[in-house]
């Protein structure tokens, strides 16, 4: 009985609260200095290790010449998009890191849902779990964006967010 109440919880969860799919409203590409207190024009960016989708630990490189964070679900699809009509290796070749925050997903819904779905994707989306580690690089702000921060040997030299996928690809094309 406890499993059906958990498994009726979590899909109205699912169908009624937090998983829309509205798209990001503002189309404009901005140029930001700061977006957290770790994340700031001119510092060093923390190497950090997470699990991808396939439970795999994955860290930056010296050689990570940028940073996509999603924090919400309509910008994970909008990234997605662009990446997945993309080929398997285009990240790798660009140097890219694909960053998720599903923090905020309850967990039942993120393993019966959400990284079912991400292992659909052959090239590894970073996922960030833990709410504290979320609160050093979220800002609720700009979470309706999705943030490319842009690194030169861990020292990040820009922040751009966009909303749209020609504007990724633009961004991610520099």
């Amino acid at each position: 009985m406890k499993k059906l109440t958990l498994i009726i919880l979590a899909l109205g969860t699912l169908i009624f609260g937090g998983c829309s799919d509205k798209k990001v409203e503002n189309p404009n590409t901005q140029n930001i200095n700061s977006l957290t207190r770790v994340i700031t024009v001119g510092k060093m960016f923390q190497n950090i290790t997470l699990k991808d989708q396939f439970d795999k630990p994955v860290s930056l490189s010296d050689k990570t010449k940028k940073v996509i964070f999603v924090f919400k679900k309509a910008t994970g699809h909008t990234a997605r998009a662009l990446l997945d009509a993309k080929s398997d290796d285009y990240l790798l070749n660009k140097n890219v890191a694909f960053i998720a925050d599903i923090s905020g997903m309850p967990s039942i819904i993120a393993s019966m849902f959400a990284i079912p779905d991400l292992k659909k994707h052959k090239y590894p989306v970073m996922l960030i779990r833990d709410e504290k580690i979320s609160a050093k690089y979220r800002n609720d702000k700009y979470e309706d964006y999705i943030a490319i921060i842009s690194l030169n040997n861990f020292k990040i030299t820009k922040i751009t967010l966009v909303s749209t996928e020609k504007q990724l690809e633009k961004v991610l094309g520099q």
